[in-house]
């Protein structure tokens, strides 16, 4: 008889541990991360997790070697005083390391590691009408593949994502951009090196760890995505912006080795205006476009 109501109790408790749960969200089972509401692409978001270990671990030595490396890191980062800040975060995201006080937080120093959150409809009402965008409109509206909003645990990935693989198939270099004139030259070279799911999600888990310091929307300067404005920044806001970071990765994982000089003209840029005319009067070799993560 014990052991019979003792069968029930646990019956019971994993019931209404299964209820808590769905109310949270949908969250996949028997999984190594915390991916809610993604149905059928659980398991893609699940693999470009698993795949991120090979290009961050390229990366990361790419980065040891500084302004040294074949790969661009003077291009993205300007200086070898950018090495630890560089390989922090790359480290960071390698391990998906918790951060603390995070929302919503049930106890504060709980160190949380991110969570993967589908969009849909209803996605702001489930996980909190204090977020300060609608990540369902977000989606809609700017044709982005994820979306991560300061101080929460939560990043937000849009159907868009789905639309790309996992990681390259292709054999290294086939996906490496040209530069001519010393900048980037065609920009779907540069959608087709970093558009990859795992390069995505590594992009967000960027926004995740860099905290305050992360460049967004509405940050002074905003966050780019043209890699030739990536290149413009200098050293403190190439570490601001993710989109340099995604651009490191996927170079040094196709083991690309063509990237501008930053110190070179015709860097430093003129200011945005002054870009955007010159595209307009000739526009085969000034165009850049910026690709929304």
């Amino acid at each position: 008889m014990k052991m019979l109501w003792g069968a029930v109790a646990l019956t019971l408790a994993c019931s209404a541990w299964i209820s808590l749960s769905a109310a949270a969200g949908i969250i996949a089972q028997n999984q190594k991360y915390d991916i809610r509401d993604c149905g059928t692409f659980t398991d893609q978001v699940e693999v470009a997790l698993d795949l991120r270990k090979g290009p961050l671990d390229a990366a990361i030595n790419a980065a040891k070697l500084g302004v040294k490396s074949p790969h661009g890191f003077q291009a993205w980062f300007k200086d070898d005083a950018a090495i630890p800040k560089v390989t922090e975060i790359l480290k960071n995201i390698q391990s998906m390391r918790g951060l603390r006080r995070l929302i919503p937080y049930p106890n504060p120093w709980i160190a949380q590691p991110p969570v993967f959150v589908c969009v849909n409809e209803s996605t702001r009402q489930r996980y909190g009408t204090r977020l300060r965008r609608d990540p369902y409109e977000y989606c809609q509206q700017s044709g982005g593949f994820g979306l991560y909003l300061f101080g929460w645990k939560y990043i937000f990935l849009c159907d868009k994502l789905f639309t790309l693989r996992p990681a390259p198939l292709a054999p290294p270099l086939k996906n490496c951009p040209h530069v001519i004139g010393n900048r980037f030259t065609v920009p779907a070279e540069m959608g087709r090196l970093a558009d990859f799911q795992t390069y995505v999600l590594i992009h967000e888990m960027m926004h995740f760890y860099l905290l305050r310091d992360s460049l967004g929307w509405n940050s002074i300067p905003k966050e780019a995505y043209a890699s030739n404005v990536c290149v413009n920044f200098d050293m403190k806001t190439s570490l601001r912006n993710p989109m340099n970071l995604q651009y490191f990765v996927a170079m040094a994982d196709n083991k690309c080795t063509e990237a501008p000089n930053p110190f070179l003209p015709p860097f430093p840029l003129p200011p945005p205006k002054v870009v955007e005319e010159e595209q307009r009067s000739n526009a085969s070799v000034t165009i850049d476009v910026a690709f929304v993560a």
